[in-house]
């Protein structure tokens, strides 16, 4: 999983678009997953994106539940 690009999410300004070919497919994966709401070109696309439009409620749980086993390691 992603969890780098689900931790940025928040701090971007929505809808975001991406186009750099590795973050497209981390958004992708959390797409397929269920835990953000994007757009993704169709793969081999002349110009491929993704675009992020909004974390869903199980993203927004994972980031929750990541922060709090953050907080208990640090």
């Amino acid at each position: 999983m992603p969890f780098k690009l689900l931790r940025d999410i928040p701090g971007k300004t929505l809808p975001w678009t991406i186009e750099a070919a590795d973050d497209i497919e981390k958004v992708r994966a959390l797409r397929a997953s269920g835990h953000a709401a994007a757009f993704v070109s169709a793969p081999g696309s002349a110009k491929p994106y993704a675009r992020v439009l909004a974390l869903t409620p199980k993203g927004r749980e994972e980031l929750q539940r990541g922060l709090v086993v953050s907080e208990a390691i640090g």
